[in-house]
């Protein structure tokens, strides 16, 4: 898991996210909840042509349709801000859902950083010590 500040110009938001590091990860995502934490009005977000497919089945997206920064901090205090130029995808829980099974994925989706992000990092992966460096 890493930290990564998120911010939304347009819509002036941003927020300190918490972000599972998935290398099999193609995109982005954050939760659904994350993004109303944040202030975004997901139903006023256009939704993905393409949906998530996860151990959770299909989930369909919403899209952040303007610029998104993450910025990461090093150990060393310097910051690395990422632009994301529009497209990132906000996963959002299926309608047709029980109440418990809808407090489960709220609880355990995780907020992603896939590939599209991790590319522009050098990945250092040391297995014996179960760490990851950017």
């Amino acid at each position: 898991m890493i930290t990564v500040l998120f911010e939304v110009p347009y819509y002036h938001c941003s927020k300190s996210i918490r972000f599972l590091i998935d290398t099999g990860a193609t995109r982005s995502a954050i939760t659904e909840t994350e993004a109303a934490l944040i202030g975004l009005d997901c139903d006023l977000l256009p939704e993905a042509k393409v949906g998530a497919i996860g151990f959770g089945g299909t989930f369909k997206n919403k899209v952040i349709n303007r610029p998104v920064y993450l910025t990461f901090s090093s150990a060393n205090d310097q910051t690395h801000r990422i632009p994301y130029a529009q497209g990132f995808q906000i996963v959002c829980i299926p309608a047709r859902v029980s109440q418990n099974e809808l407090e489960k994925m709220r609880r355990y989706t995780p907020c992603v950083l896939g590939m599209d992000i991790l590319c522009k990092f050098k990945l250092y992966l040391d297995k014996k010590k179960v760490v990851l460096s950017l």
